[in-house]
């Protein structure tokens, strides 16, 4: 399906994701003393104020590219009204998929989700009684469920 422009990804600056994915490399088990001035630039340049916890542990769940990506996206994204479940549908199986974008398709999921266990519905279904307990859930079935109020 076809998205609209709106629920792409924006172009970001390679160069100052580089700069930030270093900084939050650096961030990510910091001693005392080794991050304050790392962090002030890394908010600076990203228009954040991330606290120094938020780095930690980063390298066990995610790279730090795909971490600052996700940060940045986040700058561009607020919930969008006018979102069809179709839409909602597509965005879930991008992340499913994990296809090109992937981690704006995952920010832009969590900035529309609803429902209470957020990116649960994608990555721990189980956890959530609504779904199917005897089947991996359809992208559909996320998506209508994220959507639900």
């Amino acid at each position: 399906m076809h998205l609209r422009r709106e629920l792409m990804p924006p172009t970001l600056d390679v160069a100052l994701v580089t700069r930030l994915r270093d900084l939050a490399a650096g961030l990510d088990g910091a001693a005392p003393g080794q991050w304050e001035v790392d962090l002030a630039e890394f908010n600076r340049l990203a228009g954040t104020g991330i606290q120094f916890e938020e780095f930690q542990g980063i390298y066990g769940g995610e790279n730090h590219e795909d971490y600052v990506r996700r940060v940045l996206y986040r700058q561009h994204l607020r919930p969008d009204p006018a979102l069809t479940r179709a839409e909602m549908v597509e965005i879930v199986s991008r992340v499913m998929a994990c296809a090109d974008g992937y981690d704006f398709f995952l920010e832009l999921f969590c900035v529309n989700c609803k429902h209470p266990s957020g990116t649960d519905l994608i990555y721990w279904p189980n956890q959530v009684p609504e779904l199917p307990q005897d089947r991996e859930p359809t992208a559909a079935e996320i998506a209508e469920l994220a959507l639900r109020e």
